[in-house]
C-alpha cells in the first residue's frame, strides 16, 4: 500500500486540491480509489482559458473577491502574442467540453438522448468560468445550442462567461432561437454570475431568476452588433432582414417592404439606416423581462456594471456613426434600478464605462492618450444626468467598503502627464464628497476604451476589455 493510500479521505481531498487539472487527470489514472476521489474534484471547478488570465486582466487597484483560481501563475510568456495564440488553443478547448454535453441532434434542433454518464459529470459542475467563441471552430462542428449546454450544468454555482461574436450572424439566431425553443429548469444555486460580451437577452434572464440567492454580480453586455451601410451587404443586418438586390441605391430590405418600414419594424422605431455605421449598444436584460428582476437581488454584495460610452472623440471625416441613444438610456435606467435595489446589501461596487471609437483609431492614438483626451462625452453627460442621482441620493449604504470608478474622469496626475487641459475630476470628487465620510474606499480610475470594426460593427476580443484585456501602453 502507498502512503497516500494510508491517509484518511480528507487529507487526500485536500492534497489533491493543489494540482492542476493536468496532473489531476494522471493521478485518477492510478486506481480506482483515486478515480472515485478526484473525479468530483477534477469537473468541479472548470477554468477553460489560459493561467493567469484574470490576473493579467484585472484593474491594479480593484477589490479581490478572495476566490481561488484552481490554475497556478500565468505561464504565458513575456510577449502579449504568447497569449495570443494560449487563449486561441483554450478557446478551442472550452467548445471541444461544451460539446461533450450537448443535447441537441445538429441542425436539426432537436432534443437528442444525454447519456447518464455525461448528465452524471454536468452535474459535478459548480464552477464553470469560460472565455471562448461558442458558435463555431473552423473545421469542427458547429455548437447548436450553447446556451442550452451552459443551462444542464443545474449544481452551478459560479457561472463566468466571456463570449465573442460568431462569425455568422445566422449562427447566433440558431442558437438563441435554440434555447427559447426549449424549457430549461432554473440554476437556483448559483452564488456568483459574471456575463461579458455577446450573449442572447432571453439566457441572461434565465440565469438571473434565481437572483434572491446571488451574491456577485457582473454584468458587461453588448447588444447584437450592426454593419455598416456603405458596404454591398451588412455583416450584420438587423434581426428580419433579408438582403436582396435593389433596384434603387440602398441595401438590405426585406423581401414586400421598403426600408422606412423594415428600419421601423426591426428596430422600434430607431433609423440604423440614417448613418454609416452603428456604434456598440449595451444590452439592457433585467427591467423588460416580465418582471422586475434587478428588484429581486436582495442577498447582493458584489456588483460589476460595464458599458460603451459615447465620447469626445471626433467623428470620421470619411463617414459617420449612428449612436443609439434609446438604448444608453435603457441601459442606464437599469443601473440606477439595481442601485437603488441592492444598497441595503452591497459591499463592493464597480461601475465601468468604455468610450468607444472605430478600430481605424488604433493608428492615430494609443489607449491611454484616447482616454485622456476624450472621456467626457455625451455618454458621460447621459451617467451623470440619469445615473448618477441614484449613487448619490441621501439613503443609507450600511455595508458599503468600496466603489471603482472606471472610464468617467482623468486622474489629474495623467493629464499633467500628457499635458493636456482636461476638465477637473468632477464626479469622483462628488462621490469622494458623498461616501468618504462613511469610511468607504472610493477611487477613480482611467479605465479602457472599446474598439469596433466599423464594417461589422463588431467589438473584438481583444478591444475592449470586457474580457479583461490590457492595452500596450495601460500596464
Amino acid at each position: 500500500m502507498s502512503p497516500l493510500d494510508s491517509l484518511a479521505n480528507e487529507l487526500r481531498m485536500h492534497i489533491c486540491s493543489f494540482p492542476r487539472h493536468h496532473d489531476l487527470c494522471t493521478l485518477m489514472r492510478v486506481n480506482r480509489a483515486f478515480h472515485s476521489l478526484i473525479e468530483p474534484m477534477l469537473y468541479s471547478n472548470m477554468e477553460l482559458h489560459r493561467p493567469g488570465y484574470h490576473e493579467h486582466c484585472r484593474y491594479p487597484d480593484a477589490i479581490s473577491s478572495g476566490e481561488r483560481r484552481n490554475y497556478h501563475e500565468n505561464d504565458a510568456g513575456d510577449y502579449p502574442e504568447d497569449t495570443f495564440y494560449q487563449d486561441l488553443r483554450y478557446i478551442a478547448q472550452a467548445f471541444d467540453f461544451l460539446k461533450v454535453f450537448e443535447n441537441l441532434d445538429g441542425d436539426n434542433i432537436q432534443p437528442c438522448v444525454r447519456t447518464s454518464r455525461s448528465q452524471a459529470i454536468a452535474n459535478q459542475v459548480r464552477f464553470l468560468c469560460i472565455e471562448t467563441d461558442l458558435y463555431h471552430d473552423n473545421d469542427k462542428q458547429k455548437l447548436v445550442d450553447p446556451w442550452g449546454t451552459i443551462a444542464s450544468f443545474r449544481n452551478l454555482e459560479h457561472l463566468e462567461l466571456t463570449v465573442g461574436w460568431p462569425y455568422d450572424y445566422k449562427d447566433w439566431d440558431s442558437a438563441a432561437q435554440a434555447f427559447a425553443s426549449m424549457d430549461h429548469p432554473p440554476l437556483d444555486k448559483l452564488r456568483t454570475v459574471r456575463l461579458r460580451g455577446y450573449l442572447p437577452k432571453g439566457f441572461v434572464q434565465y440565469v438571473c431568476q434565481g437572483a434572491m440567492g446571488i451574491i456577485d454580480l457582473e454584468l458587461a453586455l453588448l447588444d447584437r452588433p450592426i454593419g455598416s451601410s456603405k458596404y454591398d451587404e451588412r455583416k450584420n443586418p438587423l434581426p428580419g432582414w433579408k438582403h436582396i438586390e435593389p433596384e434603387i441605391d440602398g441595401d438590405a430590405w426585406l423581401d414586400g417592404e421598403d426600408e422606412d418600414t423594415a428600419s421601423d419594424k426591426d428596430s422600434d422605431g430607431e433609423d440604423f439606416e440614417h448613418e454609416e455605421c452603428v456604434a456598440p449598444r449595451a444590452l439592457p436584460t433585467l427591467l423588460d423581462s416580465g418582471i422586475d428582476l434587478a428588484a429581486h437581488f436582495s442577498s447582493l454584495t458584489r456588483l460589476t456594471l460595464c458599458r460603451p460610452a459615447e465620447s469626445l472623440n471626433p467623428v470620421s471625416d470619411i463617414q459617420s456613426v449612428y449612436v443609439s441613444l434609446k438604448s444608453d438610456l435603457a441601459i442606464l435606467s437599469e443601473w440606477a434600478a439595481v442601485i437603488r435595489a441592492t444598497r441595503g446589501t452591497l459591499e463592493h461596487l464597480v461601475l465601468d464605462q468604455r468610450p468607444f471609437a472605430e478600430h481605424i483609431e488604433r493608428d492615430s492614438t494609443g489607449d491611454v492618450e484616447f482616454l485622456v483626451r476624450y472621456p467626457y462625452g455625451p455618454g458621460y453627460e447621459r451617467f451623470v444626468e440619469h445615473c448618477l442621482p441614484a449613487l448619490l441620493e441621501e439613503i443609507k449604504w450600511p455595508n458599503l467598503k468600496s466603489i471603482r470608478l472606471y472610464g468617467f474622469d482623468v486622474p489629474p496626475e495623467m493629464a499633467e502627464k500628457h499635458s493636456l487641459h482636461v476638465k477637473p475630476q468632477k464626479l469622483g470628487l462628488q462621490v469622494e464628497a458623498r461616501f468618504k465620510p462613511l469610511g468607504v474606499d472610493v477611487r477613480s480610475g482611467l479605465g479602457r476604451r472599446m474598439l469596433y470594426e466599423e464594417e461589422s460593427g463588431v467589438v473584438g476580443p481583444r478591444e475592449d476589455g470586457l474580457g479583461g484585456w490590457v492595452g500596450k501602453d495601460e500596464e
